[in-house]
């Protein structure tokens, strides 16, 4: 069931999506045929019922669009694909409460406990994970991805010397923090600032956190940033109330260049020109030092092809033109066998879910081996709902025993 926001009631949402794996001959991808090395043109279609195209975030409130209602992890899946991150939370806690709470595997829990990381809610978090390990006898999930830290080097692990937590509003009393971890991070090659749980930014802790955001690079320091999109969130969000205020933006563009985000950086520098009347700012990347992993995947086979071995789909997927589709189709075009990896990708609307399936259908349908790695719990329940050819191979995100 979807929560009703309007009505505080619960409806059912009811349409489903084919799950034919056969290989029609059907409408092109929005992005074209994928063109193959060989010369061809290969259409490709994800088989979806016609009630997806009539999907707004008003409809999902409404009963019955079909007669068969999808499970309540595509429930919530379905309201976090349209936007309505606190309309989804709110559905997936009346599930794990009552008469429902004892139904429920830890399926339904993973994907609040994802949610709830997602819109940096951390009180929550932690707040949920004991009930979590009462109910099943097993470890909760933690507020950092347990996976995502073992990649990086000791050093930069919580509890290591070049970790930095940064908690709490992001005003002014954040200035003598801020002044320890740059003082700390002069004598460090590699630096992991935390900022997932940061809240309520105004100008003054924004400049602070860029002024030392721009000091690291020039210190020779590599930045893991962890918890960037959910600041750049409430970056937004405080532009959107203040325009004027030069500060949010700053941070915002800072950001993006320290993470090579160039499209998303020039697209906010056109929404700051229009909401203040300037003139853009323009992309510069930064020069630094590679942040640091420790591990690579492991594999039975050497390296199989040149060039990257993934392709990283990363923050919001909007619409069926992506700008991250396109390149995609370009990275698979080249390749036989093609990994994307998925840990960073937080979102995607239903345009551009029904674009990368026909996309990566179309790679499948040419005989490429194609293999999602690690989606969060919310896009993985989306991607159920879509049409993929079953040689697609979805690697799930690795859950503590």
């Amino acid at each position: 069931m979807a929560w009703s926001a309007a009505t505080g009631e619960r409806a059912r949402i009811s349409f489903s999506c084919s799950s034919s794996a056969a290989r029609p001959a059907a409408s092109e991808s929005s992005l074209g045929p994928l063109k193959l090395s060989a010369g061809k043109a290969v259409k490709a279609s994800c088989v979806r019922h016609p009630a997806f195209a009539r999907m707004t975030p008003a409809s999902v409130a409404s009963a019955h669009l079909l007669p068969n209602a999808l499970p309540p992890s595509q429930e919530a899946a379905v309201l976090y694909a349209i936007g309505r991150e606190a309309d989804a939370a709110e559905f997936l806690r009346s599930m794990l409460e009552g008469d429902h709470a004892q139904e429920s595997g830890p399926e339904l829990w993973y994907m609040l406990f994802d949610l709830l990381r997602a819109r940096g809610e951390w009180r929550r978090f932690e707040t949920l994970a004991p009930r979590f390990e009462a109910q099943f006898g097993m470890r909760a999930p933690k507020w950092l991805n347990d996976e995502e830290m073992a990649r990086l080097p000791a050093d930069v692990r919580p509890g290591g010397p070049g970790y930095f937590e940064l908690t709490g509003d992001l005003d002014v009393r954040r200035r003598a923090e801020l002044e320890r971890v740059r003082a700390a991070a002069r004598g460090l090659a590699w630096v992991h600032l935390d900022v997932s749980r940061l809240a309520a930014p105004d100008a003054t802790g924004c400049e602070g956190l860029l002024e030392l955001l721009q000091f690291l690079p020039y210190n020779g320091s590599a930045v893991v940033l962890t918890g960037a999109e959910h600041l750049v969130d409430l970056l937004r969000a405080a532009a959107a109330s203040k325009p004027g205020v030069q500060a949010y933006w700053s941070l915002m563009f800072e950001i993006y260049r320290l993470r090579g985000q160039q499209r998303d950086f020039e697209r906010a520098a056109l929404e700051f020109a229009l909401a203040v009347g300037a003139s853009p700012p323009v992309w510069q990347p930064i020069m630094m030092p590679v942040a640091p992993t420790s591990r690579q995947e492991k594999r039975d086979e050497p390296r199989y092809q040149p060039g990257p071995e993934a392709f990283n789909l990363t923050g919001v997927l909007r619409g069926g033109v992506d700008p991250q589709l396109t390149d995609l189709q370009a990275f698979g075009s080249e390749r036989q066998y093609i990994n994307i990896n998925l840990t960073q990708l937080r979102r995607m609307d239903f345009s551009a879910g029904t674009a990368l399936a026909n996309l990566l259908n179309a790679m499948a349908w040419s005989d490429k081996i194609v293999r999602l790695i690690r989606p969060n719990s919310l896009v993985a329940a989306f991607l159920s709902t879509l049409s993929l050819d079953p040689s697609i191979e979805l690697v799930p995100v690795r859950r503590p025993g």
